[in-house]
């Protein structure tokens, strides 16, 4: 699927370090999503994996911050509920 974010949601996406990377499953994919993001155009295409990873780690663990950092990057492509029905 492909997005473009807005500069606001290209920020967001940027407040996770990139030393994270090997931290754990979120780290791993907001660090992922920054290295294919085209930060000129805000393009990311995003792949399966990713659209599932995106909810889930936004709803069924428990409140970390990580799911208003997910909202505020991807309501506005996947809607409110992140591309859950």
């Amino acid at each position: 699927m492909q997005i473009f974010l807005d500069q606001a949601e290209m920020d967001r996406l940027f407040t996770q370090h990139p030393d994270t990377e090997k931290d754990g499953g979120w780290q791993g994919l907001l660090v992922g999503l920054q290295k294919k993001l085209n930060t000129v155009t805000g393009e990311l295409n995003l792949d399966a994996t990713e659209l599932q990873k995106i909810p889930r780690y936004a709803f069924d663990y428990d409140r970390g911050g990580w799911e208003n950092t997910l909202k505020a990057i991807f309501s506005r492509h996947l809607g409110p509920r992140l591309g859950r029905p």
